[in-house]
């Protein structure tokens, strides 16, 4: 649920592995998801054809990221996970998007109540992961040319659930 609306999308769990690196050693992933359903005010020109969630081919409209969430089963607080992070922008964000790629609101987890990513099972041996997700985020306000005045501060997610393959990306050393 996206603020008390269905919501359903695609998405990738990824382990960034650097060439000198087993991926067994890498011990988290990134969670990306990505969507092509309609948002109040969106003026793409260019959209999907048919609205399936970005489930093959599509126009996505909204993307949820998610970092450095470890592989483990377990429960993960957001505010913890953030605080990981690298680089400034590896923290929990919500897009929407126009014309597939260009922003026109940003979210970020702000910690605005506790919110939390929990792995309900990780399978080694076919590299599946499921799990289940709930948060707000709070709008970027310090996003460039931001539009969308009129949708709401807060992004809430409820009884977020994935079941996603874990794939292994190769970084350059």
């Amino acid at each position: 649920m996206l603020s008390d609306s269905t919501w359903f999308a695609t998405g990738k769990a990824l382990r960034l592995v650097k060439r000198s690196e087993a991926p067994t050693s890498v011990r988290q992933f990134n969670l990306q998801i990505t969507t092509d359903l309609g948002y109040p005010g969106n003026t793409s020109a260019n959209r999907s054809p048919i609205v399936t969630g970005c489930n093959g081919d599509c126009v996505p409209t909204q993307r949820l990221h998610l970092y450095t969430i470890p592989l483990r089963k377990g429960k993960f607080k957001l505010s913890k996970l953030d605080k990981r992070r690298v680089v400034d922008d590896e923290r929990t964000n919500y897009w929407l998007l126009i014309n597939g790629g260009g922003v026109v609101k940003n979210y970020r987890f702000g910690g605005r109540r506790h919110g939390w990513v929990r792995i309900t099972r990780y399978d080694r041996q076919s590299n599946v992961i499921e799990g289940r997700f709930s948060f707000d985020l709070d709008e970027n306000l310090n996003q460039v040319g931001r539009r969308l005045n009129s949708l709401p501060s807060v992004a809430r997610f409820r009884d977020g659930l994935f079941r996603i393959p874990l794939e292994d990306v190769t970084l350059k050393d």
